[in-house]
């Protein structure tokens, strides 16, 4: 079980690890929480204050630092995020927010990864199909396109392929 440390989840969040319940926080569970949050503020904008009162708020806020520093952190919580997916629309949510920041943010060092992850994975060429990464490098966003291939396709109202 990959567990992140408590002292990077303190640091993450800008708080003191003692505020923190003990022990380390399982990367399954943070994509438990991280999913709930993100189908509880799907309709919502999430730079709204209201947002920052769910009680799952702080993982976005450790997600979001994840995929800016420590990427292959962010990409085995975004492959956790991927197989707890139930609906296309919970993969739109994956692909537009934590993978498009690993892309656009880090890329250019997850890009063998990613590719290695596309040609193993349907789900994930489904999610990469989600992707808009037009801040990302043009090299990257190119072997991103080639690592998804033709399908399956958000757009096109594919189906969700199995976990």
């Amino acid at each position: 079980m990959t567990t992140l440390p408590r002292d990077l989840v303190a640091q993450a969040l800008g708080v003191d690890p003692g505020s923190l319940p003990p022990g380390d926080l399982p990367l399954d569970r943070l994509a438990e929480r991280l999913l709930t949050y993100l189908r509880d503020t799907a309709a919502d904008d999430p730079s709204e204050a209201a947002l920052r009162d769910h009680p799952d708020a702080w993982t976005y806020l450790l997600c979001d630092s994840l995929c800016s520093d420590h990427p292959d952190t962010g990409l085995a919580l975004v492959h956790r995020l991927l197989r707890q997916a139930d609906t296309p629309e919970d993969v739109a949510m994956i692909a537009a927010g934590p993978l498009e920041a690993l892309i656009v943010r880090n890329g250019a060092t997850l890009i063998d990864a990613i590719e290695r992850e596309a040609a193993a994975s349907a789900r994930f060429r489904f999610a990469l199909s989600g992707v808009w990464p037009q801040d990302a490098n043009p090299l990257v966003r190119a072997r991103v396109e080639a690592a998804r291939g033709d399908g399956p396709d958000l757009d096109a109202g594919d189906p969700l392929p199995p976990g």
